[in-house]
C-alpha cells in the first residue's frame, strides 16, 4: 500500500501550475511584442522608402536625357545620405533603376530585384543565411526604379529583449510593488493550503492519538464535505463491532456460567462414582471384582480430567492477557508444577533435572502459563520410559526466552506434528490415559502470549523434545 501527504501535493501542484502560468503569461508578452516590433518596424520601412521614393529627381527626367545620366554618374560615386529627409545616416535602405542599384547605404543586404511595391523578407545567403530581413519597397512613379528600406531583424528583435528589460527596470522604479506579487502569490497559496487541511490534519492527529481499543465513535465540530462519507462509514463499523462486542460478552459469559455449572455438575457425580468404587473396591475380597473396580476407577480418573481440560481450555481467553498480565518466574512455576508431580516421577524411577539461566522472567498469565507447563510437564513424565531421563532447561538471549522439555521415550510420529495441537488427538496404540486435550491448551497458551512451539527428537536421547519461544519484546 502506496502513501503520500495530500499537503505535499497542493504544494507541488500549485506551485507547478504557478510558475507554468507565469511562464505562459512571458511568453505571450513576448509573442505579441514581437508581433508588434513586426507592425512598427513595416510601418517605419513603409514610411522611409516614401521619403526616399519622393526625395529622388528620377520622374523629373526623360528616358535618354543626358541629364539623367550625369545625375545616375554622381550618385554612383557619391551617394546621398537623404539627411534632409529626416532618414537617419545608419539607415539600410537601396536604389534600384532597370533592375540594378545605383545607390545603398554602408549596411546593405544582396537581395532580389524588388518586383512588388510591399513588405518582404529573405535571407542574405552572401552575408549570414540565418539573419532574416525585412524589406518594404516603393516603386518611383513614372521609371523603372525603386526605393527600396530594408531592416536586419536580428538587430530589431535584440532591440525588443532590450525593450523588455527597460519595461522591468520602468516597472520597479514606478510601480515597485508589482514584483511582490509573486511571492505574495505563494505565500498566500501556503497559507491557503495550510488552513484548508488544517481540519484534515487535526482529524488525522486525533486518529493517531486513539487507543487501538477505542470504539467510541468520532465526533468533530467540523468535518471536510469530502471526508464525511469515510468519517460515517468509520462510525457506523465501530457500531457494528460494538454491539457484536457486546453480544460476544454476553456470549462468552454465558459460556463461562455454562462451563462452570456444567464442571460441577459432571464432577459431582464422577467423584461420587469413584468414592463408591474405592468403597467396593475395599468391601470385596472376588478378586475379579476388585480389579473390575480399579478399571472404573482408571476411567472416571480419565474423564475427571477430561474435563478439567475442557473447563480449562474454556477458561482460556486472550482477553483476560491485557487485563491480567504481569511480570512472573518461569523457573518457579516449573519447580512447583514439578513438585506436583513428584509421586508420579518416583514410582517411574525418572532422572529428572531442571537447569535454568539467571534470568527467567516473562510478562504473562501466570494461569495459563500454570497450565502450559503443568500440561507439558505431564506429558514428559507420564509418555517418559521407565527408569528414562526428564531435561527441562530455560534459556534467554537478546530477543527471546526458551522453555526446552525433553524425555526418552518413544519418538513422535511425523503425521502426528500436524494434528498434535487439535483437540482429542491421540497417538494410535496409546497406552497411557489421557483426553487428547493438552496440546491443545498448550497452543492456546502460547498463542495468547505470541509464543511459537517447535517439535523435534532430541539430539543427545531418543524422545521427543518441546521447545516454546517466548518473544521478549513481545511479552515486555
Amino acid at each position: 500500500m502506496k502513501f503520500f501527504s495530500l499537503k505535499n501535493r497542493f504544494y507541488i501542484f500549485t506551485l507547478t501550475i504557478t510558475f507554468v502560468s507565469w511562464i505562459l503569461i512571458l511568453a505571450v508578452v513576448m509573442f505579441g511584442l514581437r508581433d508588434l516590433i513586426l507592425s512598427l518596424t513595416e510601418d517605419f520601412l513603409e514610411v522611409r522608402s516614401e521619403l526616399l521614393a519622393s526625395s529622388l529627381p528620377l520622374s523629373y527626367f526623360e528616358e535618354g536625357d543626358p541629364a539623367l545620366e550625369k545625375w545616375l554618374e554622381t550618385i554612383r560615386q557619391t551617394p546621398p545620405d537623404f539627411l534632409d529627409t529626416g532618414i537617419d545616416s545608419d539607415s539600410s535602405y537601396q536604389i534600384w533603376y532597370k533592375g540594378k542599384i545605383i545607390a545603398s547605404s554602408y549596411i546593405s543586404p544582396v537581395m532580389p530585384v524588388p518586383t512588388k511595391e510591399g513588405i518582404s523578407f529573405f535571407f542574405d545567403e552572401e552575408q549570414d543565411d540565418v539573419i532574416v530581413w525585412q524589406t518594404y519597397a516603393k516603386k518611383i512613379k513614372g521609371v523603372d526604379a525603386w526605393a527600396v528600406a530594408t531592416e536586419d531583424m536580428e538587430f530589431a528583435f535584440e532591440g525588443s529583449i532590450s525593450f523588455v528589460v527597460i519595461t522591468f527596470f520602468f516597472i520597479g522604479e514606478n510601480f515597485p510593488l508589482i514584483y511582490l506579487v509573486l511571492p505574495l502569490s505563494f505565500i498566500a497559496l501556503f497559507w491557503g493550503i495550510n488552513k484548508s487541511l488544517k481540519p484534515l490534519t487535526k482529524i488525522s492527529d486525533q486518529f493517531a492519538e486513539r487507543s487501538k481499543n477505542d470504539l467510541i465513535p468520532y465526533s468533530a465540530k467540523a468535518i471536510p464535505n469530502e471526508i464525511r462519507p469515510i468519517i460515517d462509514a468509520f462510525n457506523y463499523k465501530l457500531d457494528v463491532i460494538q454491539r457484536n462486542q457486546s453480544e460476544l460478552d454476553a456470549s462468552l459469559e454465558s459460556e463461562k456460567r455454562f462451563t462452570a455449572n456444567a464442571a460441577h455438575e459432571l464432577l459431582t457425580p464422577l467423584a461420587a462414582i469413584k468414592t463408591e468404587a474405592q468403597l467396593r473396591e475395599r468391601q470385596t475380597t472376588d478378586s475379579e471384582q476388585k480389579e473390575g473396580l480399579r478399571a472404573i476407577s482408571l476411567r472416571v480418573d480419565r474423564a475427571t480430567h477430561t474435563v478439567e481440560q475442557l473447563v480449562t481450555l474454556a477458561r482460556l481467553d486472550p482477553k483476560t492477557l491485557q487485563e491480567k498480565a504481569k511480570e512472573i518466574d518461569l523457573l518457579k512455576i516449573i519447580q512447583n508444577v514439578s513438585a506436583d508431580l513428584g509421586n508420579k516421577i518416583k514410582d517411574k524411577a525418572i532422572d529428572f533435572d531442571i537447569t535454568a539461566s539467571n534470568t527467567n522472567r516473562i510478562n504473562g498469565l501466570p494461569s495459563a502459563l500454570t497450565f502450559l507447563c503443568r500440561n507439558l510437564v505431564d506429558n514428559a513424565v507420564r509418555y517418559c520410559s521407565e527408569g528414562g531421563m526428564v531435561r527441562i532447561t530455560i534459556t534467554q538471549d537478546e530477543n527471546s526466552l526458551i522453555l526446552s522439555i525433553k524425555n526418552t521415550g518413544r519418538p513422535l510420529p511425523d503425521y502426528m506434528k500436524d494434528y498434535i495441537f487439535e483437540r482429542f488427538v491421540r497417538g494410535a496404540g496409546e497406552q497411557e490415559t489421557g483426553s487428547g486435550l493438552g496440546m491443545s491448551i498448550v497452543k492456546r497458551v502460547a498463542d495468547i502470549h505470541k509464543a511459537e512451539i517447535v517439535l523435534s527428537g532430541p539430539e543427545d536421547m531418543v524422545g521427543v523434545q518441546v521447545d516454546v519461544i517466548f518473544s521478549i519484546k513481545e511479552s515486555a
